[in-house]
């Protein structure tokens, strides 16, 4: 029997070893994905990203379309001409209507704020598939590593169902511990049912992000996030507030605000036009003529739409100031939040690296040399093992937890989301 406890003994030591690698063991076959290429092919293929560009490049048109002039009208005209035809007196005119001075490069500047407001949503939305596309990425790293680790641990975990069985068959295991050994397995089973759940759930909305509806394998994540001192609050404080591309809209919405006011402030001037014509007569021997002229409308019933058009347009602007104050708090409240958060996990990771880790580990060898020696039995010794593989386990999460925080502060001070 002594032959068998240390076959037993043997296969633990190799699960621990396996349990405990660093670096999971993937299949040949499937290629490596890492998180620059994710990052690269969600600007590059989503269908969301390619739709905003196209309304950015329609919104920046609107500036030349709303800054031109009217078209010159010309008109021909018989001017005066008797009811005998006994001469025949054509007219052609001229028109051009102008507006007030400053009305179209006032309405310009509205429309050209259109184009920069709509090439900021389109910043905005990438920022914000970016972040989408990192969390899908470390949940199918996550999912791989654990489902890599677990399928060896079920392996192991039949070999040890089969070495207690044998001893029971001796009669030198009880069957509390056999039965307790095919629980293990079975309780096995159902976790790896819910990491193949995720790491396809993880594939599917990254395959989501690109726009693609068919299934496919996109491979190992191997990008793994880099550790890394935290600046102050006070720093991240100030480059948000500084660098955060919702503030620069919320400028931008002031601005337009204040254009609109002087748009409707130059509407409720008279609408100008120029115009000559000159006359030439077909028939009879009168002579050519032309006039020329200048025409006004009268401000009047108009006055009423655009004092209200003015009044809408200040308020929108007070609108927008108070808009961005409340932008300002939410933006530090958002920068304060994702730095508990990552602090928080980044204390995680230290503990399981540094204490919880070690002790579980040295937790095992002493069950290890106490089951050689016969004075354990083998549930502690499975009991630690297991407690040893789920801190492990634990720590892997953190650190893929680690790496959505740390995109989530970056995009929180206004950068950009680094592998």
């Amino acid at each position: 029997m002594s032959v068998v406890r240390a076959l037993t003994v043997g296969i633990v030591v190799f699960w621990q070893v396996v349990a405990c690698a660093k670096v999971m063991e993937t299949e040949v076959s499937q290629s490596p994905l890492s998180l620059s290429d994710v990052l690269a092919q969600v600007a590059r293929n989503s269908p969301v990203l390619l739709s905003k560009g196209q309304v950015t490049r329609a919104a920046k048109t609107r500036a030349a379309q709303v800054g031109a002039f009217e078209d010159p009208m010309v008109m021909v005209e018989l001017w005066q001409a008797p009811t005998s035809l006994s001469r025949l007196p054509l007219m052609v005119t001229l028109k051009q209507p102008l507006p007030w001075l400053g009305t179209l490069k006032a309405r310009s500047q509205v429309a050209h704020i259109d184009g920069q407001r709509a090439q900021l949503e389109e910043s905005l939305q990438q920022r914000s598939l970016m972040l989408a596309a990192v969390r899908a990425y470390y949940q199918l790293a996550l999912a791989h590593r654990q489902l890599a680790v677990q399928q060896q641990n079920q392996k192991l975990l039949q070999v040890i169902v089969s070495s207690v069985d044998v001893r029971y068959r001796v009669g030198r295991a009880e069957l509390a511990e056999l039965l307790d050994a095919q629980q293990a397995v079975h309780q096995q089973e159902t976790l790896l049912y819910e990491l193949q759940r995720e790491q396809e759930l993880a594939e599917t909305e990254l395959l989501s992000l690109l726009g693609e509806s068919s299934r496919r394998s996109l491979g190992v994540p191997q990008t793994t996030p880099q550790l890394a001192q935290l600046p102050t609050l006070e720093e991240l404080l100030e480059q948000a507030l500084t660098h955060r591309p919702e503030l620069v809209m919320a400028q931008l919405l002031r601005q337009q605000a204040q254009a609109k006011v002087t748009v409707a402030r130059n509407e409720q001037a008279p609408d100008l036009a120029l115009s000559a014509s000159f006359m030439t007569v077909l028939r009879s021997d009168m002579e050519n003529a032309f006039t020329a002229g200048v025409s006004s409308s009268i401000p009047s019933f108009s006055l009423i739409k655009r004092r209200a058009a003015e009044r809408e347009a200040e308020a929108m602007q007070q609108a927008a100031a108070h808009e961005q104050s409340q932008l300002r708090a939410s933006i530090t409240a958002e920068v304060r939040a994702a730095f508990l958060r990552l602090s928080t996990v980044q204390r995680h990771l230290a503990l399981h690296r540094d204490d919880l880790i070690p002790l579980s580990d040295r937790a095992v060898q002493a069950a290890r040399a106490g089951y050689q020696s016969g004075k354990v039995g083998l549930s502690l010794l499975l009991s630690t093992t297991q407690r040893l593989i789920e801190q492990r386990l634990s720590y892997e999460r953190y650190l893929a937890e680690y790496g959505l925080r740390r995109a989530e502060l970056d995009l929180a001070v206004g950068k950009e989301v680094s592998p």
